[in-house]
């Protein structure tokens, strides 16, 4: 993989919080790959909590397909830790989780901010969804405030776009219902290991 290419064309906003969009993360052929591995893959596991429903498991300390091992080699971590370093103007990060999500027909994210202290403090998310139409749903949400009515912008889940953003008391988002549709994301978390 190219990783001087990744989140290269980046666009910035400091509402309704600090994050970045790009409507290309990986390359062409690794994101083909990661979306055909996380549809056939038997690694999932159900998670049900207060605001989501969802599938998901740690990519960390498992053993990658050959074609996908560049997700989790330190060279492309720390391409990411750059970009977020420079767009969010901090000097450490460390990688606490590398993360796969699948929601399916009916599930949805209520509105939460992810915030749990300096244990996280950044996230991109990927997403990869081959043939979504808008009837699909699974839009994910950016508010202005924790009120379900306050929605700040819409962002298209546009196979291998993604979202960087800096996790905080005021990142509130959401993924609206996901219909006759597989929502995958991959999603890599931060921290500056502060105290």
């Amino acid at each position: 993989m190219d990783n001087q290419e990744i989140l290269k064309d980046r666009n910035f906003a400091k509402l309704p919080f600090p994050h970045f969009s790009t409507n290309r993360v990986l390359n062409d052929e690794l994101a083909q790959s990661l979306l055909y591995w996380l549809k056939s893959c038997d690694h999932w596991q159900f998670t049900k909590t207060s605001f989501y429903t969802q599938y998901e498991f740690s990519l960390l300390e498992m053993v990658l397909p050959q074609q996908l091992t560049s997700l989790s080699n330190q060279e492309f971590i720390d391409k990411i830790a750059s970009v977020f370093k420079s767009t969010f103007n901090v000097d450490k990060l460390e990688l606490v989780g590398i993360t796969a999500h699948k929601l399916i027909d009916g599930y949805k994210m209520g509105v939460h901010n992810d915030f749990i202290g300096n244990e996280e403090s950044h996230r991109l998310v990927i997403q990869l969804n081959d043939g979504w139409k808008e009837n699909n749903g699974g839009y994910l949400m950016l508010f202005n405030s924790n009120d379900p009515n306050d929605v700040a912008s819409l962002i298209i889940p546009i196979h291998n776009s993604g979202i960087g953003f800096e996790i905080s008391s005021q990142s509130y988002h959401a993924v609206s219902t996901v219909y006759d549709f597989e929502r995958y994301t991959l999603v890599y978390t931060f921290s500056t290991g502060s105290n």
